[in-house]
């Protein structure tokens, strides 16, 4: 969903039990949230989890998403999807923990985990990069950390390092 359309600035954290963790360690404690989610997630839930780590600077949730945002006119930014073998040769930034990159990783990917992320984005050169994770879920998060930084041809690896295997052998 964050892929198919978001709003400029935005930090894609899906709403699952580890959305509380990956708040804390990924949006500015110090700027007011706007939640948007899905039609099939409440908001009060949202807002309670962020809550329990300390997140009381809500300042709202966007009615209607996405859809609304959109159909106001206003700005909506995509994020490019990539399969294993349409990578070619951009840049690749593997955001998954480091037992998972030593595990396996692609070739000469980059690796900086997505929890040092916001840190660090300013170390990557903008050029195109792919952001890839175990299957697609924290790579959004850390393409929307490299927009949100400035950085202009990033797109989302839809898989992880045993698609790439995989799919090109």
């Amino acid at each position: 969903e964050y892929a198919a359309g978001h709003m400029p600035g935005a930090l894609s954290i899906p709403f699952r039990p580890a959305f509380a963790s990956w708040l804390g360690w990924l949006a500015p404690p110090d700027r007011p949230l706007i939640i948007v989610h899905s039609t099939h997630q409440e908001p009060a839930e949202i807002a309670w989890q962020a809550a329990k780590i300390g997140y009381d600077n809500l300042a709202g949730a966007i009615d209607g998403g996405m859809a609304a945002w959109a159909a106001s006119g206003q700005p909506v930014i995509r994020t490019k999807l990539a399969r294993p073998n349409e990578i070619a040769s951009r840049r690749v930034l593997d955001v998954r923990q480091d037992s998972e990159f030593a595990a396996g990783h692609l070739p000469g990917a980059t690796h900086i985990e997505l929890g040092n992320l916001p840190g660090r984005s300013a170390e990557l050169p903008d050029e195109p990069t792919v952001v890839m994770c175990g299957h697609g879920e924290r790579a959004a998060g850390g393409a929307s950390l490299l927009e949100r930084a400035g950085h202009t041809d990033v797109t989302v690896l839809v898989g992880g390092p045993d698609d790439w295997a995989r799919d090109t052998g």
